[in-house]
């Protein structure tokens, strides 16, 4: 399949890209940084930033079979970001019929009202994959 990660520079993509590589998958890398992405024959970078509008997201995506959302602000960019970066992204797959979208997510992702409650800051991140 040919898959469009966006945000492939974190832990999460970097060990998915590999996977993918693995079982024989075309990997579209975009990024903010798209020369920390390392690239072979299975493996092309491109340069997605998130706060561009739709339409501009839509020609960077182009069509491919499934799009991979893992990108995060680390709650530097909340609302840019982790929010409306996901709901444009959703919006390009419409856009481009694209039918397979995969996010990745975190606790109390819909609901930030709890962003704050006690224990929160306790939970671990993520051990590398």
């Amino acid at each position: 399949m040919k898959i469009f990660i966006v945000g492939a520079t974190g832990r999460v993509a970097t060990s998915l890209i590999e996977n993918l590589v693995i079982d024989g998958h075309q990997i579209i890398a975009g990024s903010r940084h798209p020369e920390k992405v390392s690239e072979n024959s299975q493996v092309k970078s491109v340069m997605l930033d998130l706060h561009k509008d739709v339409n501009d997201l839509a020609r960077i995506i182009g069509t491919v079979d499934v799009i991979y959302f893992t990108a995060g602000s680390r709650g530097k960019d909340l609302l840019q970001t982790d929010a409306y970066g996901a709901v444009k992204v959703m919006e390009v797959a419409k856009m481009n019929n694209i039918s397979r979208f995969i996010m990745l997510s975190s606790i109390f992702a819909l609901e930030p009202e709890k962003w704050n409650e006690e224990g929160l800051k306790n939970i671990p991140e993520y051990p590398n994959c």
